[in-house]
């Protein structure tokens, strides 16, 4: 599995820095667009529907979402929808971690689990644009917001693996320990000292220690929110486009919930308006 994770990293990571550094923010957002109806079609999967032809609908709608928010990517209510977002998640992971969340299987369509999932979806999307977007340095930041995750991912599953003994979430992710979201978090550290050193932001180092380590926290939710799609449905991995890693969103649920967040702490914090 190791192996398979790191091949797949090593042909997909190449591809995503020059994505990322080089494409145009218009380009860049068709390219994400296109990564997000990935993970829309999975989701629609796990929401019940279990025709090919019925998963079809929610992409037209999310495509037709994403144009007008595009269009509006700017606008003072985009930046309200990021900051409603980083507040569902935060709320979203303090239920997740509170242990009363009953789960079960469930294999008839559910269409408000749907409706959120379109929303939260549409509103990382929004949120990754606006960032690649911020000028001068739009296409390092949303690189360095990868790199986050990327090494408190790291973290979370060397630090899981060598200390791990108390569970974070066994009713939603047996495998996840308290130990592994410690190793994160001091990835998270590291990361955010490396942006000081940059210089890119005019933010004092507290601060970008609690703008970073806050935003690995949030993306803790988004993990154990698609757990909760997964295990709700009986399945082990949302799809299986990557192998090693399981499908789209198995691979950007993290950013899904921690997309919003960072880019509502930037905003808070003047960065960007």
């Amino acid at each position: 599995m190791l192996k398979a994770r790191l091949l797949t990293a090593l042909a997909l990571v190449p591809l995503v820095v020059l994505g990322v550094l080089y494409l145009p923010n218009p380009l860049f957002a068709l390219v994400l667009a296109v990564v997000v109806l990935g993970g829309v079609w999975e989701l629609g999967n796990l929401c019940g529907l279990q025709k090919t032809s019925a998963r079809f609908l929610p992409l037209l709608i999310m495509a037709g979402i994403m144009g007008v928010l595009y269009a509006g990517r700017n606008d003072s209510w985009a930046n309200w929808m990021v900051l409603a977002l980083a507040l569902w998640w935060t709320a979203v992971l303090l239920v997740l971690l509170s242990g009363k969340l009953k789960l079960e299987v469930k294999t008839s369509p559910r269409p408000l689990l749907l409706l959120s999932g379109l929303t939260v979806l549409a509103g990382v999307w929004l949120a990754l644009v606006r960032l690649h977007g911020i000028v001068p340095h739009g296409p390092g930041l949303m690189m360095f917001f990868l790199v986050l995750i990327w090494v408190a991912d790291s973290g979370a599953y060397f630090s899981g693996r060598a200390f791990g003994k108390r569970k974070l979430a066994p009713h939603i992710s047996p495998g996840k320990t308290w130990e592994g979201v410690a190793g994160a978090l001091l990835g998270g550290v590291f990361c955010a000292l490396v942006l000081a050193y940059l210089r890119w932001l005019d933010i004092s180092t507290p601060l970008l220690i609690v703008l970073c380590v806050s935003t690995v926290m949030i993306s803790v939710g988004g993990d154990l929110w698609e757990s909760v799609l997964k295990r709700e449905r009986g399945v082990k991995d949302s799809g299986n486009l990557l192998p090693g890693h399981g499908g789209v969103l198995d691979r950007i649920d993290s950013q899904i919930a921690a997309g919003p967040f960072f880019l509502a702490g930037l905003l808070l914090l003047g960065v960007t308006n």
